[in-house]
């Protein structure tokens, strides 16, 4: 049975947590500058210069980051509402520890202006859109319900590989150094509604 890595990205706040976390569970505000696992939180702020790690735990609430974070990489994770993800020095990963199972994101996941980013395995009820980014770029095996943009990258090299999508697809405006690999990328049969219904 395939592990499900649920991130939300919608505007609106999170239900508030019952009065009771587990013993491991942090505070429920969580100014990411390390490595956790199997922790239950409620928003996730990752500030400047820091490398965060959060593997197999519970968000319920947002992720995003300020300044100029250092590593953001959130596997095997539930995340309840929104992932933004900005400004990130030397790498990203977001969706399954070594891409190995198949991850859903409830709405959007969206990367911008950041180096290294690898987007794989996941399914997306909504839109994938990476823009904007530096160094290496990998978006490959991801199920978009609506529309799969990778746009205005300008990295050493790229690979967009076996992506399918219900919507729209771009790969526009990207300038690379070594590589470009864009194909085996597919259209889905559905709509994006029945799409998300089999995503969720």
């Amino acid at each position: 049975m395939k592990q499900l890595v649920v991130f939300f990205l919608i505007g609106a706040l999170a239900p508030v947590l019952g009065p009771v976390l587990s013993a491991q569970a942090l505070p429920p505000d969580l100014v990411c500058d390390g490595s956790y696992h199997h922790r239950t939180f409620r928003h996730v702020v990752v500030p400047d210069g820091v490398r965060c790690v959060i593997t197999s735990s519970r968000i319920t609430g947002n992720v995003r980051t300020t300044g100029a974070p250092r590593v953001v990489s959130i596997t095997d994770t539930h995340v309840g509402l929104n992932i933004h993800i900005r400004n990130v020095v030397e790498r990203v990963t977001i969706g399954a520890a070594g891409c190995r199972v198949d991850p859903v994101a409830g709405r959007n996941l969206m990367v911008r202006n950041s180096r290294n980013v690898a987007i794989c395995e996941m399914s997306i009820a909504n839109n994938l859109v990476v823009r904007d980014n530096r160094g290496t770029l990998m978006v490959r095996d991801n199920k978009a319900c609506n529309n799969l943009r990778v746009v205005r990258n300008h990295v050493r090299s790229m690979r967009v590989v076996r992506n399918s999508y219900a919507g729209n697809f771009s790969v526009a405006r990207n300038s690379w150094v070594d590589r470009r690999i864009v194909g085996d990328n597919v259209k889905l049969h559905q709509n994006p509604a029945a799409c998300r219904r089999r995503a969720g």
